[in-house]
């Protein structure tokens, strides 16, 4: 999420664990004005992109983890309750916000 509005959605192919491929979509919400976010630049970088992904069901939910084609490092933490966040970093940047699992972890 950016300034309160929904950025994307991390769509994950099923069933592999622990390496899985994963793309972000284009949230429904979201606004051309979203895309000149900061947030928006790094998630949207150029087109959409497919990632080899690393996934994790932990004690408290599930860990998320790629770098994607810029070289940002994106690690997604949803918790047992479907909500977590997100931190994407590169060269000592970061930036983050929050992330929810619709669906939740187990389906």
């Amino acid at each position: 999420m950016t300034a309160g509005a929904p950025l994307a959605i991390l769509g994950l192919s099923t069933p592999v664990a622990p390496q899985r491929d994963c793309i972000f979509i284009i949230h429904p919400q979201t606004t051309s004005a979203v895309f000149e976010s900061k947030e928006g630049k790094i998630v949207f970088p150029d087109r959409p992109t497919e990632y080899r992904c690393s996934y994790a069901k932990t004690k408290r939910g599930a860990d998320i983890a790629f770098i994607n084609q810029n070289d940002w490092r994106f690690e997604v933490r949803i918790g047992r309750g479907d909500e977590g966040s997100w931190t994407a970093s590169l060269a000592g940047e970061t930036v983050s916000g929050r992330a929810f699992s619709p669906f939740g972890d187990g389906k």
